[in-house]
């Protein structure tokens, strides 16, 4: 339908004086996956809608000691490679000319911003779509107990919320099972995308011993155990395990999903018709998302 004059819940309401320009628009959930994924620029641009990446193994032998006359040895590593696929994506609102006119708060801001919402969540579901494609499960089956599967599936009831040994038991399982590469700069720390209850689970349990250590990156909640975590309000259940009163969380080393792009993401305007009365905005882009390992 769009935004039509006549209809106060589609626009009508803007033209309100009592109403703050400054208009207020119902909560978004917010972008929290896509920060963590790679990116591949104009990885399909006049390329076709594949759009491949290497991945790299370790070296085949490790390095070690030299005698003084002995040249260096030379080994090599494997290379992988991935292929994921470029789709459209977009969404658009569009609005008449008589609906601009008269109503006091400029049209395309606000449409604009529900759009970049609207972008926001799509993408990053998108992205979260990718990351449940994961092999390794973990069931916390009590609150000392918790069970790893390596199918793909879990088909155990959780009866904890996620807590101080939970967490140090995922990154043993990261660091000294899996041998992942932190995904962090710094060499030493995970990430951690966390539903509420995944997230106040582990806050009220480290927040007693005051063992939650605040950082500046989007939506991050604190660090523990060389975990560092945001809180998301989408793409992760909420309501698992026994009593559904548990979430879900996601927790992961370097490469983790790989973006290809071939357009950006852009807001255009709509070719204006109808001798002028039809207008619009829309997102647009042209990208894929594929999981590095699985």
């Amino acid at each position: 339908m769009g935004q039509l004059w006549a209809t106060s819940t589609q626009g009508g309401l803007l033209y309100s004086p009592l109403l703050s320009k400054e208009t207020n628009h119902a909560a978004q959930p917010l972008l929290r996956f896509k920060q963590f994924c790679d990116m591949k620029m104009e990885a399909g641009k006049n390329k076709g809608e594949t759009f491949l990446f290497d991945k790299y193994g370790n070296i085949d032998t490790g390095g070690g000691t030299l005698t003084e006359t002995a040249t260096i040895p030379q080994h090599g590593f494997r290379v992988y490679q991935g292929t994921g696929t470029l789709y459209e994506w977009g969404n658009s609102v569009p609005w008449t000319r008589k609906y601009e006119s008269l109503s006091q708060i400029g049209q395309r801001g606000p449409v604009q911003r529900v759009l970049s919402d609207d972008l926001a969540k799509t993408l990053d579901t998108a992205v979260e779509a990718q990351f449940d494609a994961c092999k390794v499960r973990y069931n916390a089956t009590s609150t000392t107990t918790g069970t790893f599967h390596t199918n793909g599936t879990d088909t155990e009831t959780q009866t904890s919320a996620l807590n101080r040994y939970h967490a140090k038991t995922i990154y043993d399982y990261l660091w000294n099972t899996l041998n992942a590469p932190p995904y962090f700069a710094d060499g030493e720390d995970y990430g951690g995308v966390l539903s509420q209850n995944a997230a106040r689970g582990i806050f009220n349990d480290c927040e007693t011993v005051q063992m939650y250590t605040q950082f500046p990156m989007k939506g991050e909640i604190g660090r523990y155990s060389q975990l560092r975590m945001v809180k998301t309000n989408h793409g992760l259940s909420n309501a698992v395990g026994n009593g559904s009163a548990y979430g879900e969380a996601y927790f992961f080393g370097n490469n983790t999903v790989m973006e290809g792009i071939a357009i950006s993401p852009i807001i255009v305007p709509k070719e204006v018709t109808d001798y002028q009365r039809s207008r619009g905005l829309a997102w647009y882009a042209i990208l894929g998302y594929k999981i590095y390992w699985a």
